[in-house]
């Protein structure tokens, strides 16, 4: 059996197209554990107008779709959990698609697929750095694939989250990433390059659209990931990049910010491109350069 984990907050427009792309698959054993977090809308009347002894409908506070997920996990009942966002989608042979690589990958800690965005109703394909057809582990030191999950297109082992802590209840953006690195850095990672899970770009209340706060952000705790950068080169390299690029805007509006410093501290510039240590030691300069190639 496979745990569906759908977090539920003001999705009333959203939730039935979603519940039934679940109940529409080829594969049907499941339970799904909806996590309403303090929904003011009628979402959850939504939830209880379907009659299917395999929902559970779980009520409380408002506090994070991190929170509510780690309230799903809690109470899944497999050790196997999807995630599904209340206004995602799955193509009808998903979870067939991952109880197969389950089977054939019972070694791993996280199974996932391609996906598609959603985006003014025409599917845009996600670009992925693997061959079409891609079906295996993942080699952890190729973190040019470090985005190739999204939260719609994975499943986990439950044992695994509960060990590693998790989803982090104090990020908003970049709380599941956060998830698959971690277990990415310790466990087999499998992958199957077919689009089978679809992001809406266009549904209700998505946290892309809002300005976030820099102490909302995976980058905001940089010292989780001390120990897996001392030990692998290629996820240090990669998550000093990461962490530049974002760190970047936050550095232009306010350079002596304690949390960009913290941040920064850990970071040796001197191993990256010069660009990067420019535009951080010469802010003023790298932007006017940036604002004359832009015209």
């Amino acid at each position: 059996m496979i745990s569906v984990v759908i977090p539920l907050y003001n999705k009333e427009k959203s939730i039935l197209t979603t519940l039934q792309s679940v109940m529409h698959q080829t594969y049907q054993d499941f339970e799904i554990v909806i996590v309403n977090d303090g929904s003011s809308d009628n979402g959850t009347s939504v939830v209880e107008s379907i009659v299917d002894d395999r929902i559970r409908l779980i009520h409380k506070k408002n506090g994070g779709v991190s929170s509510a997920r780690n309230e799903g996990i809690r109470q899944a009942k497999s050790e196997y959990i999807a995630f599904l966002d209340a206004d995602d989608l799955w193509e009808t042979t998903y979870l067939a698609e991952i109880a197969r690589m389950i089977s054939d990958f019972p070694q791993a800690a996280i199974w996932g697929t391609s996906y598609w965005f959603l985006k003014d109703k025409e599917k845009i394909s996600a670009n992925k750095p693997l061959p079409k057809g891609f079906y295996g582990i993942i080699d952890n030191s190729q973190w040019n694939l470090a985005h190739i999950y999204c939260t719609t297109s994975v499943c986990c082992r439950k044992s695994v989250m509960q060990t590693l802590g998790m989803f982090d209840e104090r990020i908003q953006y970049g709380e599941d990433i956060d998830v698959w690195w971690r277990i990415m850095l310790d466990y087999p990672a499998v992958y199957n390059n077919t689009e089978l899970a679809i992001y809406r770009f266009d549904e209700e209340n998505r946290l892309m659209e809002c300005a976030i706060p820099l102490k909302k952000l995976y980058i905001c705790y940089f010292e989780k990931y001390a120990l897996y950068r001392q030990r692998n080169v290629a996820f240090r390299h990669f998550i000093d990049k990461e962490c530049m690029w974002w760190l970047y805007p936050y550095y232009a509006r306010e350079p002596k910010n304690k949390d960009v410093q913290r941040i920064l501290q850990h970071i040796n510039l001197d191993e990256y491109k010069w660009t990067f240590k420019f535009r951080f030691t010469y802010p003023f300069i790298y932007n006017l350069l940036k604002k004359l190639t832009q015209n």
